[in-house]
């Protein structure tokens, strides 16, 4: 069986038509991040939002910005990351509803639909918000404890993978993220996009649990925090001959 690593890192499949990213130096807001999220703060102010009890939530706001300017919500497929980051993911989609600056991807000179993405922490964006904020943040890193070096977890991923349990000849595409904690572990697996069967996706968790020992944690302003890491595996599975 052959697995093909495709893309780390929240990564969704939609149309043609529907870029996953901005292309480099193109901003989802006009007037770059920076105007983002101080029409955040000023949206807090003026519509009375109230803070998240709890300090340390934080939450990966993604939507569609689409090739008329305005904006579709995207389902969360982690309903433990949403249920654990509640307040910080309500409180992004609120104040989307009023911000209307909202900037289309531009390729060839055309208008395109695409994805974009914010770090939204709301202990910054309320009594701790300053001119000029964005987000000093950092995803969780996988790397080498040996070396301190960072590894290619994708990688990594397909060499553990028991590939030798499966032949039956199908093409997929596994989308997975977990938790990863404070002090650099793993927690709260979960798949994301399914393969269809149970004994390929329990699989899947034991190769992420073996490759759990080697996580630095995200940070945001240099502070450790729990975050989520994603990514998608594309594989073909093959029948054997003999």
């Amino acid at each position: 069986m052959k697995i093909i690593p495709i893309f780390l890192f929240l990564t969704l499949f939609f149309n043609a038509q529907v870029l996953e990213k901005y292309p480099d130096f193109q901003a989802p807001y006009v007037g770059g991040y920076q105007a983002y999220y101080k029409d955040f703060h000023d949206i807090i102010k003026e519509k009375d939002l109230q803070p998240c009890s709890n300090p340390n939530e934080i939450y990966q706001f993604s939507i569609l910005v689409t090739e008329e300017g305005s904006i579709q919500f995207i389902k969360d497929l982690n309903e433990k990351n949403t249920k654990n980051n509640k307040c910080a993911y309500n409180l992004a989609r609120e104040v989307a509803k009023y911000q209307n600056k909202w900037n289309p991807a531009v390729v060839d000179g055309v208008k395109q639909s695409a994805v974009a993405r914010f770090i939204i922490y709301p202990a910054d964006l309320f009594e701790n918000y300053r001119e000029g904020y964005v987000p000093n943040y950092t995803p969780p890193i996988y790397y080498d404890k040996k070396t301190g070096e960072r590894r290619n977890f994708s990688k990594d991923f397909v060499m553990k993978f028991d590939k030798k349990r499966f032949n039956w000849y199908d093409l997929f595409v596994i989308m997975a993220e977990f938790t990863v904690t404070t002090d650099g572990k793993v927690k709260d697996i979960v798949i994301t996009k399914s393969s269809g069967v149970e004994q390929f996706d329990k699989e899947i968790k034991n190769a992420i649990n073996i490759l759990s020992k080697t996580w630095k944690p995200a940070t945001i302003n240099g502070s450790p925090i729990e975050d989520r890491f994603s990514f998608a595996i594309k594989g073909i599975t093959e029948v054997e001959y003999y």
